[in-house]
Parts: C-alpha cells; structure tokens; sequence
C-alpha cells in the first residue's frame, strides 16, 4: 500500500469514526470569535511546526470550524486543533475518567461518586481492551487517532492548561494525551446505552458476609440510590416520572442516554426531488455529551459537514454532496440482564445448567485524594459472571442465594472505524447502504438517510444480543408469570435466568460479533416517499405502513402503543392537506420542512384539548385532596376548594402549540403531567379507547369518562392541581410559554421554545442531569422541584421550566440542483467558555427560531469566513 493511499485511508476514518460513537461556533481559548492566539483575524496565522501535518481552519458566523488539509490526516490534526480551542476540558476529563483516575484527582466525591466511577471503568475495562486492540489495529486506522491527538496537544501546547477558556483552565490533570487514549475514550462512548448505566451499579457489588445476607461495599463507599426515570440525559422525554425500588433500580439500566427524531425525506414528498432529512437529536445541552459542529474538506477526497461527539474525530450527523444520514436511538437492547443461582455457601459460585460455575475477580488499587491533599490507595475487588460484571441493584441486591449480572453488546465494537471510515469513503447511497452490512459497526442507532437522487432509508441496524426462538419463547413466558422478569421489561430491561444455558446468546455467520444479529436479520425499508423515526421501536418508520416481519424483540416489540411524540412526527409528515406544513402541493421546500421541525403543536392537546374544554366548561370550583410531601423532599399541594374557570377559558382559546408566546402550554403541561407515563399509551385514567395495532397513529384516542360520580372528574381534579401548581410558582393559568421556560445561559435567562414527552411535540426540551462531566458549574447547580408531581422548578434562583438538554442539534437539509444546502441550529455553540458571544447567542438565535445557513460551498465559505489561522505539526 502506498503512502497516499495510508493516508486516505487514515483520513478518512478520522471524518468518520465519531458517528459510530455519538451520533452523533466555536470560540477560541481566549474566549473570541475564531482568531488565532495572536489575535490576527484578517490575514491569518501560521501557528505551530513541523512538515508532517498542516491544516488550514476558518472560523464563520457561530464560530464554525472548517477545515482543509491536502489529507485527510490533515485535516484530522486541524479538527483536533480546533476542537482544543472550544472544549479542551470535555476530553481531559472524560479521560480521567475512562482511567479510573476521578478519585485520584477529585477525592472521593459526594456520595462516593468518583470512587465509584473509578470501580466502575475499571471493572468494565474499555480502556484496557481499546489499549489491547489499539495494537493491532492497522497503521492506517492509527493514523486517524495519531493526527486528531497530535491536534489537539498542539493547541494545548499553544496555550498551556492556564490559557485554557474552560472550567478546567490551570488543572494539574489537564495534559498531552496519546493517541490511543482518544481511541480508548471513543470506544467508551458506544457503552452509553449498556454499560455506563448498568455500571452504576458495579462498585457496590461485594459477596454478602456470612449470616448477613447483604453485600459489603468498598471502605466507605455508598451505593447509589435507586434511579427514576425523570433523571438521567433522557429526562426531557422522562417528564419527571419516577418508579420506586426494585423497579427504579432496574430502571435505571433502561434509561435512555440519549432520544431524537430523525426524518428522510425521499422524491415523492421532495419538491426538488431529491432526498431531504431533519436532523433533530434531543441531547444534553451541558456536559461531554454535546455535539460539535464542524466542516471537513480534502479537495478531490472527501468533503463532510455536520457534527460529532465533543472530543472524538469525525463527522457525526452529518451530510456530503450525495447523502445525509443522522441518528436516533434504538428502542431495542443492548445487552441483557441475567439473574444467578448462587450455590449454598459460596456467593461467588453460581449454578450453569447441570455444573457450577466460578466468578472471577479483578483486584483494584485506586489512588484516593484526601482533604488533606496527601493520597491514599484504596483496595477492592470487583467480581464478574462469564457473561460481564456483577450487579447491586437495590431491592435486589447480592444475597447468598442470587445476584444479577450483564452482557454487553457493544464491549467489543472496535468494528466501527470501518463503519463510518466505509460511510464516508461512499461514492453513492448504495456503497453508505452497503458499508452498514459490511462492517455493521453500528453500536446503538437507529439510521435515518437519505440520497441526492431522492431516496429515503430507514434501518436499525445497532448491535443487538441474538437469543434463540426457544430462549425468546421461555421469556416470554417468564413476562406472564414472573414478577421480577415483569418488572425489569416495563423499564425496559430483558432479564434472563443466567443459570439456564438455554439463555446464552446465539453465534451465527454474518454477525459483527459473536451473539449478535446478523445484518441480514436486521430491520431495515427504502421508500420514495419518507421514514422517520422517534425513539420508539422499527414498527413504524411511517405513518401507514408499518415493517413488520420476523425481527428479534430484543429490536423492539411489534403492534405496540407509540409515544405521543412519535405519533405526532407521523401526523407532521403524513399530512398532505393544503393547509398542512407541506404546503398545497404536499411536498417540501427547504424552508417548508425547516417549519415544520418546529411547529411545536402538542399532539396529547390536538387529540384531547377540545373534551377537556367540554368536560370544564360550566364548572367553577372543583374540590381535591392534599397532596402530600413527597418521599423525594418535594413539597406536595394543599388541596381545597380550587377555581378552575379561568384555566378552562385558557385552555378553550390556546391553539396547542408550544412557541414562546403560548398562553395554555403551560397548564396544558401541568394537567398531562398529573398522569403517568403508562397513561400516555394505555387506556385508563387519560384515554377511553385502548390502543389497536391497525390504527397506530390514531389509537388510543378519546378521553376517559368522567367516572362514577363517588368523587369529583379525575380530569377537573388535575386541572384543579395544575393551577396550584402554577401558583405556587407565582404564575397566572395564563402564563406564556416563553415567561415559564427558559435555559440559563452565562446567568442570562432566555426563554424557550418546545415541549417534552406528556406535550407531545417534535421539539423537545427539558431538564436532565446525565453528564458524567465534574464541571464545578454543572455539580453546584442548585434545583428544587416546587411541588410535587411538577416540573415547576428553582434553577439558580430562577423559577419555571429549566431547560438544559433536548433539542441540540437540528438540521434541515434538501439536495437541490445546486447540490446540498442546510440550516442548522446547535443550540448552546461550540465553545464551552461560558463568558464568549456564542455561547449565548447560539441559544437566543435557537429562542427566536432564527436558522442559521450553512456554508458548505466554497463561496459561501469564504464569502462568511471571520477569522483564518494555519496550524502546523
């Protein structure tokens, strides 16, 4: 292989792999819009030496990095440059932590927090296995790694970690990383929707004492208390719901790291014809979870924009000049849970069909910061199953007779450099269709895409365990009858008897890696008119025609109730009226597809509004019980006799849309979110018909009735708590949307558009506290919930809607005569310095609904450029 082929190759990878991994306006260190150190912004600087890279960076409107170099390994190093620039802090902390070094850094933490996490990455082992696999990887992948570290140690060694804008400026810890440790770190990332959640619950797992029955932790460690759903990085979808123990605990391996829509759009919706695609992950606003926009371009090699994971190279979601691709996360599942039969007298023994079967063990000796500054080394032993790590789960926990261990699909993914290498080397759509089969290095993604020529793709082709038809058939069986098994599938856990062989997962031909579906088993469907996808599982990639066939559950059930929100992306793309946002032709321009990703209407208050309007009107004053201090510490609501009049008058006028200056959403939020999450999609307390699989989209449908008459309208009683609830906040039944919600950016607070899982709309905002990341900021935040079964909340001193993850990135993008062109919005900007312009105004451009083009042409390009430095190394 010649040298310029390694170097293709390399590069290649280096605009690629992140996608794999994350999904997925930028400031320089000293807080400025692009420019060099030196602060040149009109003819640019040379920043750097040495003739084995050289990259040329120019900064447009957002701070947007684009990026060329005469290789792709160039272009690696400027993106690594440029990402040091905006979020050096993001990938020295997340090292530290993939290490197992937080204690050593930080002290023990809260809670034990970072010793545990420390327990945690240590036992689960990434950094170690990618180190393993980090060698014989071949030189051409290792370059992709080699040129992004290169990068981003040349900018750190521009500035030094005292000239660093982030929370980390002048941190010991802050220093030149390896190559490999990048590689290590991006190889963690795949494990957000298997083991960094079932991890939580490593630490903890000790073998009980004899005649006690329970296990002993780490000297002093805590365990980690049991996980609702409403926290977590999926939370602005969770709406504060929450379960209790054992449910809460095996809930947490269920949450969702992460949500989003996807929408392509093919030929026949397409005014131009060609393929279109709205982009829209729902991700953290704060923490190592953010995306980073960028442009990479070789001449006559490679040209890619889009965005990535903070810290990782690559283009994420993202588009070429032949197709654009973006992500969702799968409703199936990325490992299992497995319960043990422990045998008598040896709680580190466990029954394995006819034999007994031995845990291992992995003794740890963690470095631990005191209070004194002086360090101590922890000692502990973390156990595994041959299937992975041992589990405390509470309410479960580790007895003499059981525990509870996993397997995780995606320990291994080292397949996913030639995914996104082979992704972005595509010469068309059937070579990126083609690369998902051949490398199927996918770890927990749903595929939206879509072509120039107009087609539309739909595929989940994420790494999922492969169970046998009689394995499948005992748990299913276990559903009916087990409690335990019941439990764990409503937080959408499979929980296996890890006991039985029977369970073990199947090894066929044409899997990436041993246990997992092949790709020729994976859920998939083209069509020229559109897919979509909302979180919920294959079923229903469109609004009438539904893909169904012989799938593994372990992708997700067939004929079930979908969300609220996926019911309304479906209503969006499947309305063809002349008055709907397809406009009287039914098909979209690039303008009429960007409105509609944010039209905010709530789908529960288009199906619901008007009966509830019926069922208030005429009724003054409704009387409802105390409602109670929570267990949680939030406060509860008096009760008492409540006017509800003027809320009903409110909600008769508002439209059911969720812009800023929405009088209704507010209430309307405050009543749904009086019903669980069961009753979003069952029958019951909030819908009169159940759902039917022949009508996905229009069932359930209907209010529930009334009652009986023995106590008042359930639905008056919540509207009756809706307005205390907004009054103990200090707002009217008639609050504006844009008055409630806000995100609070460098202390300025700016209001926000959208809704969450019980609104029902596309636009999703909310407040989540998932980020691993030891911000000061982030961990000295300062939330209260006002009262209970709300999410009227204190933030900072401020009161309403806190929003700080959901709607991140979003992208309209059409393939037009005239090659690609987008608009974008990322909603909190490239830089992590909270004190730079963008910072903010990245979020009050997002406020306002006001788009921002993309410059992907060369014109366009230099036409926006603010600022142009060339880095060399």
């Amino acid at each position: 292989m010649t040298t310029p082929t390694i170097r293709r190759r390399a590069g290649a990878i280096a605009i690629s792999a992140a996608l794999a991994l994350g999904g997925l306006a930028a400031c320089t260190s000293d807080g400025g819009d692009g420019a060099s150190p030196d602060g040149d912004e009109t003819t640019g600087t040379v920043i750097g030496e040495g003739d084995a890279y050289e990259a040329t960076i120019r900064r447009t409107t957002g701070g947007v990095p684009h990026i060329t170099g005469e290789t792709i390994a160039d272009a690696a190093f400027g993106q690594g440059f440029a990402s040091g620039e905006d979020r050096t802090c993001d990938l020295a902390d997340q090292v530290v932590k993939i290490r197992g070094e937080r204690a050593r850094w930080f002290g023990r933490g809260d809670d034990d927090a970072n010793l545990n996490s420390d327990i945690q990455w240590r036992t689960i082992g990434i950094y170690d296995l990618a180190i393993d696999d980090w060698a014989n990887e071949p030189d051409e992948d290792r370059a992709l790694f080699e040129a992004y570290a290169a990068g981003w140690n040349a900018h750190l060694a521009e500035v030094g970690a005292d000239g660093v804008a982030g929370w980390c400026q002048g941190a010991e810890w802050v220093r030149e990383l390896d190559p490999e440790e990048v590689y290590a770190y991006a190889r963690s990332i795949a494990l957000n929707a298997s083991g960094t959640r079932a991890g939580a619950y490593i630490a903890t797992a000790q073998p009980p004492v004899a005649g006690e029955g329970e296990g002993q932790a780490v000297p002093g460690a805590k365990a980690p208390a049991p996980t609702s759903t409403g926290t977590g990085i999926g939370a602005a979808d969770a709406a504060g719901t929450t379960t209790a123990a054992p449910a809460g605990a095996i809930g947490a391996l269920a949450e969702a790291p992460i949500a989003s829509n996807g929408w392509a759009i093919g030929s026949e919706r397409s005014t131009s014809g060609g393929g279109m695609l709205v982009a829209n992950p729902h991700f953290p606003w704060e923490g190592e979870l953010r995306f980073w926009e960028v442009h990479l371009t070789v001449p006559g090699v490679a040209d890619a924009y889009g965005v990535q994971l903070s810290g990782v190279p690559g283009i994420g979601i993202g588009f070429t000049s032949e197709f654009g691709w973006t992500h969702t996360v799968s409703a199936g599942n990325r490992l299992t849970a497995y319960s043990l039969d422990l045998v008598p007298g040896d709680p580190t023994s466990y029954v394995y069909g006819d034999e007994t079967r031995q845990m291992t063990s992995k003794d740890l000796e963690i470095e631990v910061l005191g209070d004194d500054g002086d360090l101590e080394t922890v000692t502990h032993t973390s156990w595994s199953s041959h299937y992975g790590p041992i589990l405390d789960f509470p309410g479960f926990g580790w007895t003499a007779d059981a525990t509870i261990t996993y397997r995780d699909a995606n320990i291994d993914d080292d397949e996913f450099i030639d995914q996104y290498f082979g992704m972005l080397e595509a010469k068309d759509f059937d070579e990126f269709q083609q690369v998902h089969a051949d490398a199927n290095g996918v770890p927990l993604f749903n595929t939206i895409a879509t072509s120039a020529d107009g087609r539309a793709w739909y595929a989940d082709t994420s790494a999922t365990p492969d169970l046998s038809d009689e394995a499948i058939a005992a748990y299913d069986a276990a559903l009916e009858t087990d409690p335990v098994t019941q439990v764990a599938a409503q937080n959408g856990v499979v929980l296996l008897d890890g006991s039985d062989p029977t369970f073990e997962w199947v090894e066929e031909d044409g899997a990436r890696d041993p246990g997992l579906v092949p790709f020729a088993d994976q859920p998939q469907v083209e069509r020229e008119d559109y897919v979509f996808n909302a979180n919920d599982s294959f079923w229903m990639p469109h609004a009438t025609e539904l893909l169904e066939g012989d799938y593994s559950p372990l992708h997700g059930r067939q004929g079930t109730a979908r969300s609220p929100r996926t019911r309304e992306n479906a209503s969006v793309l499947s309305d063809t009226s002349a008055d709907g946002p397809s406009g009287e032709d039914g098909t979209f321009d690039l303008d009429e597809l960007a409105d509609a990703a944010l039209l905010n209407e709530g789908f529960t208050a288009r199906a619901l509004r008007a009966e509830v309007v019926d069922r208030c009107e005429g009724v003054d004053e409704v009387t409802v019980p105390e409602v109670p201090v929570g267990e949680d510490g939030n406060p509860g609501l008096p009760g008492g006799t409540v006017d509800i009049s003027a809320a009903c008058d409110v909600l008769a006028t508002w439209d059911g849309i969720y812009d800023l200056d929405s009088a209704g959403a507010p209430l309307w939020r405050e009543l749904l979110s009086r019903f669980s999450s069961s009753d979003l999609t069952e029958a019951g307390d909030l819908w009169a018909e159940p759902f039917d699989p022949a009508d996905p989209l229009g069932t359930p449908s209907g209010l529930a009735p009334a009652g009986d008459g023995e106590r008042a309208d359930l639905v008056l009683e919540r509207l009756a708590y809706a307005v205390q609830a907004l009054d103990a906040a200090g707002f009217a039944p008639d609050v504006p949307l844009g008055e409630a919600q806000f995100a609070l950016r460098d202390g300025e607070r700016i209001p926000i558009h959208g809704g969450n899982a019980f609104d029902g709309t596309t636009n999703v905002v909310g407040f989540g506290s998932g980020a691993s990341i030891r911000d000061p900021k982030l961990l000295e935040q300062d939330r209260e919930r006002l009262v209970g079964g709300s999410q009227l909340s204190t933030l900072d001193g401020e009161t309403g809607y806190p929003v700080n993850n959901g709607t991140s990135f979003l992208m309209a993008l059409a393939f037009t005569d005239d090659g690609p062109q987008a608009k974008v919005f990322l909603t909190y900007s490239n830089t992590e310095d909270r004190s730079a312009d963008d910072y903010t105004e990245a979020t009050r451009r997002f406020s306002e609904k006001d788009w921002r083009p993309v410059a992907f042409t060369e014109e366009d390009v230099a036409a926006d450029t603010r600022s142009t430095i060339t880095v060399r190394g």
